[in-house]
């Protein structure tokens, strides 16, 4: 009886294909793959990253990587969390439907393009705080739930504090338990939010938006300006 062997990862082969897509002029490509971990913090990409549909059992450390091209984590299933801060992506970030075990941190992170979390599911908290989007952010249908483990709860809060978005917001019919932050952020085209679950409150103190803003469904009792 025959058994197929599922393969994981280990950072050689990481490597390998980081290089061997660089000689081929693609995006390297982990589509479908099964990594421990993904650590390219500090480093520089000609090409793309393609994740789609991975598995990473456990964390996802990108801390001031430059990409120059799109970065594609849609479907892919991170059991520890995602940190990709203070790097910079010359294309769009796609994580639709990604699965995060504790949290998505994407501080001051830098894209020229969109961002899209439609129907992702997040255990912990999502921030953007002071990051700079170029067009626009979708995060329709985004689940962002509480982690716990033991004595430690990590609030789920959607943080978009001192963040510029040249595009439009839309968290339409998302489901956050804890707060959403835009205190201080810019947004130049429109902030939708329509019947989006809120646990705590949404706070939009400070927050300059040029375009229109459409909080139906939302309790007026829990928006602070």
């Amino acid at each position: 009886m025959e058994t197929n062997e599922i393969k994981i990862l280990n950072p050689q082969d990481v490597e390998m294909e980081l290089n061997k897509s660089a000689i081929e002029h693609r995006d390297a490509d982990f589509s479908g793959k099964i990594l421990p971990n993904l650590s390219l913090a500090e480093r520089h990409l000609d090409y793309g990253l393609n994740l789609n549909n991975a598995t990473i059992t456990g964390n996802v450390f990108l801390a001031d990587l430059e990409v120059n091209g799109n970065v594609n984590f849609e479907n892919a299933a991170i059991m520890g969390s995602m940190f990709f801060g203070r790097g910079k992506i010359i294309g769009n970030l796609t994580l639709n439907k990604v699965t995060v075990g504790q949290s998505i941190n994407l501080v001051g992170l830098n894209i020229t393009g969109f961002l899209t979390l439609e129907q992702a599911k997040v255990f912990g908290f999502v921030s953007l705080t002071k990051a700079v989007v170029l067009s626009d952010i979708n995060c329709r249908k985004i689940e962002i739930m509480d982690y716990s483990q033991s004595d430690l709860v990590i609030k789920g809060d959607l943080y978009f504090k001192s963040a510029q978005i040249n595009g439009l917001l839309d968290i339409t019919e998302s489901t956050i338990s804890g707060m959403v932050n835009l205190d201080s952020a810019l947004i130049r085209k429109n902030f939708i939010a329509q019947n989006a679950f809120i646990g705590d409150n949404l706070l939009l103190k400070d927050a300059i938006i040029i375009g229109g803003v459409d909080l139906l469904g939302i309790p007026p009792e829990k928006i602070i300006q």
